[in-house]
């Protein structure tokens, strides 16, 4: 079975939606007991996409259940809840991740802030919107002018003008996307596909500089990769502030 990628969209819409409504009825917010940082909450979202993606006819790889289905023309990247420890301590900042790779690579892409339900949208060659207006990243090239936006903590002052680190790397992306902040930098152990594959596809329709932390195009063309394999990512509005700050944090 083939999808468009109108009909991807709204099935992303749908279960991000529905995902919202089985938060809302969810009593406890604390730690499931599955695998290691897994809460109540990522079981439930997952419970609720997972089905409703298959039952479509698209194929999963998700943060919480795994992969079924690779050999479908339409694979879905499912993280549930990214920023599931912002959830836990009622922080606004958590989100349904959520992307399709078909065999040219991401074909569409939603990240919706499951706490405010602020949504993110992409699909290819077709531009990136948040609810419903289009977006574009900010024109700050002086690192010195800049408000960065970390995963992890950077060991050193690189000069920027002020940074913020807020647990949601899939929002703190869309944050570069929409010009909320100039550039992201990954200084934590690296980021799964799960985690910042919707991400990257708004940044690309928004017209942001992403790529690994070497200055590498991210290869999101096909799912032979380990999904579950790691890397740090820089991301800027602008090709200089990227530059720059593949420059400054030099590994």
């Amino acid at each position: 079975m083939s999808m468009d990628v109108d009909a991807v969209v709204e099935l992303f819409r749908g279960i991000a939606g529905e995902i919202r409504s089985g938060l809302d009825d969810l009593d406890d917010w604390g730690f499931s007991g599955g695998h290691p940082g897994q809460y109540f909450h990522d079981v439930v979202a997952d419970e609720i996409a997972v089905p409703l993606l298959l039952d479509a006819g698209l194929g999963v790889i998700s943060e919480e259940s795994g992969n079924e289905g690779l050999d479908r023309p339409i694979v879905a990247i499912v993280d549930p809840i990214d920023g599931s420890t912002n959830a836990s301590l009622g922080i606004p900042w958590f989100a349904t991740s959520l992307s399709a790779i078909d065999s040219e690579g991401l074909l569409a892409a939603l990240v919706c802030n499951q706490a405010t339900g602020v949504t993110y949208v992409a699909a290819r060659g077709l531009g990136a919107e948040c609810d419903g207006v289009p977006i574009k990243p900010s024109g700050k090239s002086a690192l010195e002018d800049s408000i960065l936006v970390f995963n992890g903590l950077p060991s050193k002052y690189i000069g920027w003008k002020q940074y913020r680190s807020l647990g949601s790397a899939a929002l703190d992306l869309c944050g570069v996307a929409d010009g909320s902040f100039d550039g992201f930098v990954d200084f934590s152990s690296g980021l799964a596909l799960w985690d910042y594959s919707g991400a990257a596809l708004i940044c690309y329709e928004a017209g942001v500089t992403i790529t690994d932390i070497f200055g590498q195009e991210l290869l999101l063309n096909s799912l032979r990769a380990t999904p579950s394999s790691r890397i740090q990512l820089v991301a800027a509005g602008n090709k200089t502030l990227h530059q720059t700050l593949l420059d400054a944090v030099e590994v």
